[in-house]
């Protein structure tokens, strides 16, 4: 968690700088801003060379924008099982003491649709981050076929915990209502291909134990999102339609649904 929180601090502090830049570039050129990079070479004679190369960092025109912009969202996760927030009896040993979520989008792009600016089609590129706190001491085994949830009878965690690290890209759809006003109302998909997750376990029988795998958890998922706000600040929601688990390997019609703040929307 605390590498998450690094993470979301960097974001904030690069968004600030970025904004600050994009002005200063809107003012000057009101086209792109580049930054200069050094690759490190040998030739022939053995020489080592550098050679500068300027990456468009920002690019922006009157209906488009692609950039290095860093966007975070900061949420809360729940399950949602057979369409119901609360987990029911089948699956209690997975309810939920309490769930946060957070993204981190460093690459954002999008076009507007019409001369007035009025419609707008975005995305983003980035990594989300779901974690699971178990109200149950339970462990959940790595490398097995079907999700195992093994009841710790004799040992209590004071954190028990399960995270997702999903590569997510989503695609958003926003409507301008107002005149001259930044205020969205928006609504998309959203895709994610799982990079990997951890367990875990702290308690004074075994101290602090992590352990890393997949867990059965579904390799690829996607959702649909909603949300209304400014180009800065959107409050979010969003409701994943495939289950949490892999098909077959888990609990069916078992969801992830989040809310959330995202600043610096994208």
């Amino acid at each position: 968690m605390k590498k998450v929180l690094f993470i979301a601090f960097m974001a904030m502090v690069c968004h600030s700088g970025f904004a600050q830049d994009n002005d200063a570039t809107d003012s000057l050129s009101g086209r792109k801003k580049t930054s200069l990079v050094n690759i490190n070479t040998t030739g022939k004679d053995g020489k080592s060379k550098t050679t500068k190369v300027k990456v468009d960092i920002v690019h922006r025109s009157k209906n488009a924008y692609f950039e290095i912009n860093p966007t975070v969202e900061f949420g809360w996760n729940r399950f949602m099982d057979h369409g119901k927030l609360k987990v029911g009896s089948n699956n209690s040993d997975l309810r939920l003491d309490k769930g946060p979520e957070f993204a981190f989008y460093p690459v954002v792009g999008g076009v507007y649709l019409d001369k007035g600016h009025f419609l707008k089609l975005s995305t983003a590129l980035g990594i989300t981050w779901n974690t699971y706190h178990f109200e149950k001491d339970i462990t959940l085994e790595k490398g097995q076929d079907m999700l195992t949830i093994i009841p710790e009878g004799d040992i209590h965690f004071s954190k028990n915990l399960l995270r997702s690290r999903y590569l997510t890209m989503p695609l958003i759809f926003s409507i301008y209502p107002v005149r001259k006003s930044e205020f969205q109302i928006n609504m998309g998909v959203e895709g994610g291909i799982l990079l990997g997750a951890k367990t875990k376990q702290i308690s004074k029988e075994e101290g602090k134990v992590k352990v890393r795998g997949d867990f059965n958890l579904n390799p690829v998922r996607y959702g649909l999102r909603f949300g209304l706000g400014t180009e800065t600040v959107n409050i979010y929601a969003k409701y994943y339609m495939t289950d949490v688990f892999a098909n077959g390997e888990g609990p069916k019609d078992f969801n992830t649904v989040s809310i959330g703040i995202n600043v610096g929307f994208f």
